[in-house]
Order: structure tokens, then sequence, then C-alpha cells
């Protein structure tokens, strides 16, 4: 109960503190402790590697409004995951160093390099072996999860049907097409005589394939686009994936059929419409593993929120 005490004031302190002590260079220690859970400490450093996460998670760099938030958040990850890993340790569960060993690689690749990693680091004063020290407790964490808690996550075939049955609003899909492509790049500040030479290519090659010849080659041989190598292949697309212009001719058009020559404001495309799928509810036998891989996913949160607040 003390210990728990101890963590609690010093969670409190820590709490109070706004979030700009995290985000510059401190004076004197360029890497103080912020937090302590059990005798282990928490440096500024790891709090601001894991808000810069947390932000990166919800899509880009939060505003000074948010930020008090995401330093709640990024101290509350830290808690929990130092807990965990010093249940793993006394566990005896191992990291995986091969995959630890990936993720250095691929933050260093992230970052462009050792040296500018190593330089970015430096302005939250850590080192490169405390960010290993870092990755290490997450992979330790994750070994944790995966080794003692995700084999006891079971998701009966019961439980996924009524998922299904009580969700409807997850499987309704919308009306899509699958297409090949022919496309010719074309900017809108070409001069006429340059849209007038391309609008030409795309209607010949049109011509061509109404006369008869294999539209998949015609899109490797005269096709601009990054699927002229696949024969134009575009895959299955919603009315909202594609530009209107695509869109009306590609959803206006048969099955079987090719569109007419469209322009957008990359150049000039036409389609060939492989296949149309009409809105639909999605049939479970199509969703059945990814819904429950979902509630395998909800049960194992669920589960370690549990056992983070018996440690």
């Amino acid at each position: 109960m003390k210990r728990h005490m101890k963590f609690m004031i010093i969670l409190a302190i820590a709490a109070a503190m706004p979030a700009t002590v995290f985000s510059q260079t401190p004076v004197g220690n360029p890497n103080p402790a912020v937090l302590e859970v059990n005798g282990e400490k928490i440096s500024a450093g790891e709090i601001t590697m894991t808000m810069r996460n947390i932000a990166a998670q919800m899509g880009g760099q939060a505003d000074a409004q948010n930020q008090e938030a995401i330093a709640q958040m990024a101290m509350q990850r830290m808690v929990e995951q130092k807990l965990l890993a010093q249940e793993a340790r006394r566990s005896g569960v191992k990291p995986n160093e091969e995959r630890l060993a990936e993720m250095i690689r691929l933050v260093e690749q992230q970052a462009g390099g050792r040296e500018r990693l190593d330089s970015d680091l430096a302005n939250f004063g850590m080192s490169h072996d405390q960010l290993t020290a870092y990755l290490r407790e997450m992979e330790l964490t994750r070994s944790l999860i995966e080794n003692q808690i995700s084999p006891t996550i079971q998701v009966s075939d019961e439980e996924v049907k009524t998922f299904y049955e009580e969700n409807p609003e997850y499987f309704d899909a919308s009306e899509q097409v699958r297409a090949r492509e022919i496309f010719v790049i074309v900017g809108l500040e070409a001069d006429a005589e340059t849209v007038k030479e391309k609008r030409t290519k795309v209607e010949e090659a049109r011509r061509r394939a109404l006369a008869g010849e294999d539209f998949a080659e015609l899109a490797r041989e005269l096709s601009e686009g990054q699927t002229a190598a696949n024969g134009g292949e575009v895959g299955f697309f919603t009315r909202e994936q594609a530009a209107p212009q695509l869109a009306n001719a590609a959803f206006s058009t048969e099955a079987g059929g090719i569109t007419p020559v469209v322009r957008t404001n990359v150049g000039f495309h036409v389609l060939k419409i492989e296949e149309k799928r009409p809105a639909r509810r999605v049939p479970l036998d199509e969703v059945f593993e990814h819904v429950r891989n979902l509630l395998v996913q909800q049960k194992t949160g669920k589960t370690v929120g549990e056992f983070v607040r018996s440690l």
C-alpha cells in the first residue's frame, strides 16, 4: 500500500506539470526523471517520445490545446508499460530480440539514419542506449501479452455472429466497380496542342479496344499510369474514391463496357468496367475472421487493462 501511495503522489505531481516540461530541453539535467513506478524511474525523454507516438497515431502533431491531454495519456501509457515490463521480468518473460532489432532499424530509417536519430534524441536528452532500453521495455510488454494473456483469449463462433447481427451498419458496402484504365498524363496548364495530342492518343486507344483488341494489352502498351504494368488494373472502388468525372463515367457504364474518354486534373482516362457490385450487406462469411480478430483485440485490451489495475 505504501508503494502504491508513493506512486499515486508522484503521478499527481506530474499531472500538475505543464506539458511544455516534456517538449523543451531542461536546464541542468537534460532528461530528468518525472515519474517513479515501484522504484523505477520514467524520464522526461521517454514521456516526450510517447507523446510523439500518440500524436502520430492521432494524425499528426497535436495543437497546443491538446498537448496537456496528450501528456496525460503518455504518462498513463508509460506507467502501464513499466508495470507490465516489471511483471514480465518477474515472470521470466524474455523480449523477442529479432523483433527488437527490427524496431530499432525502423526507427533509425524513419529518422533518416543513425546520426540524424542521435541528433534528434540529444534534443531531449536521450542517448541511443536509452532509446534501445525504451524499445526493449515496449517489446518486453508485448511479449508478456503475447505469451501470457493472448493464449487465454477465446472468441466463439456465436460471439462473432452476434456482433455481426447487432452491428449491421459496419457491414453495409457502397456500390462498387472494378475497372482497368488507360491513362495519359496532361496537366491543366498544358497548351492546346499538347491537350489535343494527348486526347487523340487516348481516343485511338479506345477505338482499338472497341474494335476488339485486348484492353489489358493496350494499357501495357499505351498507358502512362502506375497501373500500366498490371494491364491497367485498378481494382474495386466506390464513387467517393474516384474523381467525380471518372465516377460518373464508370458507374453509368455496364460491366464489360468501355467509358468515353474522361479528362481530370491529371490527364485523360478511359476505363473498361470489368465488374459491378451493387450496394449490399457484406455477408458474414466474407468478414468472419475479420470480426473474430476485432473481438480478440477488444477482449485482449480489456484483459490487459484489468491486469494492469491488479498490478
